[in-house]
């Protein structure tokens, strides 16, 4: 018969039991009673995640549709030149009067419906036709201007605008035709497969980069190769960035050398519709690192020349090509 001592032993072992069940209990308790929270929707990840899934709202549906449209009636988007060039820059008609083409040489369309998308359709006493699409900015923009003109049956488009300079790496008053563009969210998310989406640059056309070249130097004109970084904003950027892209501590040869808003969405959207393209920009600022600071700088000198000059050779390069 068990003692008094192993009584109490035994007792105590069961409420030891009791009580560590019990406590197994509360915790499973507490624990099923909390909310179960999926894994969060990352839609950088989602960007690149269904690069192989299929495509959608094609641009020759919106051109087809707007061909009906009353104003457009009788094939007036029909036929229409197969160069294009992308201008950054309000006063077109301007810019193109000052290059000679006279106002019976244009025609001025306006094919946006919920935007201002306008398109200068140039049809010269001699020579080639072209059109000049008034430039919208960042990669909504860009990359709805390069698919609705591939519709429309553009097979070459120059893009011109103004670009940050990075560092001393590039020089002010000089037209720089671009050799490729770090990618933007909006390029990625175009990509067309894993391949592509994980490739961080975007490239132009390199048989029309080398036309545009070409053109450049049999006219004498100051230009330069460079790569850039295409951010699809102006205002609020990001210091550090600057900063990083400033010091950039990769492959040297891959280094930008200047940061602008449309050329990656430009180049892969081109891509897409099919559509050779390039792009020319002139710096109107410059990032300079400045201690712990990144200071802008802005060129004092007349853009609207080099954007003229640009424009000029664009026109010349496009009319050259087969």
């Amino acid at each position: 018969m068990p003692t008094c001592s192993r009584l109490d032993h035994v007792t105590s072992l069961k409420h030891g039991v009791a009580r560590f069940a019990q406590a197994t209990i509360c915790i499973l308790i507490l624990f099923l009673s909390q909310p179960v929270h999926a894994d969060e929707f990352k839609v950088l990840d989602a960007y690149t995640r269904y690069a192989s899934s299929p495509a959608v709202n094609n641009p020759s549906d919106y051109i087809g549709w707007l061909k009906q449209q009353p104003q457009f009636q009788g094939g007036k988007l029909d036929n229409l030149p197969t160069r294009a060039i992308v201008l950054h820059y309000v006063d077109v008609r301007k810019m193109l009067n000052g290059l000679g083409y006279g106002d019976a040489e244009i025609e001025e369309i306006s094919i946006g419906h919920t935007d201002s998308n306008v398109l200068f359709i140039v049809r010269p006493k001699s020579g080639r036709g072209f059109i000049v699409n008034r430039g919208m900015p960042g990669a909504g923009g860009i990359s709805t201007q390069i698919a609705e003109l591939g519709a429309l049956g553009v097979t070459y488009a120059i893009h011109i605008g103004t670009a940050g300079l990075l560092g001393s790496q590039l020089p002010y008053a000089s037209l720089i035709v671009s050799s490729g563009s770090y990618k933007d969210g909006a390029a990625f998310l175009l990509s067309s497969s894993a391949e592509e989406a994980a490739e961080q640059i975007a490239y132009p056309d390199a048989g029309l980069s080398d036309a545009i070249e070409q053109q450049l130097t049999r006219a004498g004109v100051t230009h330069a190769r460079g790569l850039g970084f295409t951010s699809p904003v102006y205002y609020f950027q990001k210091a550090g960035l600057l900063k990083a892209l400033l010091g950039f501590r990769f492959d040297p040869d891959k280094a930008p050398g200047f940061v602008e808003m449309e050329q990656a969405s430009f180049f892969v959207t081109s891509r897409l519709s099919n559509v050779k393209s390039a792009s020319i920009v002139a710096g109107s600022d410059r990032a300079v690192p400045t201690g712990d600071i990144v200071k802008q700088e802005f060129f004092d000198g007349d853009m609207d020349r080099f954007l003229a000059l640009a424009l000029r050779h664009a026109i010349l390069t496009l009319s050259e090509q087969p």
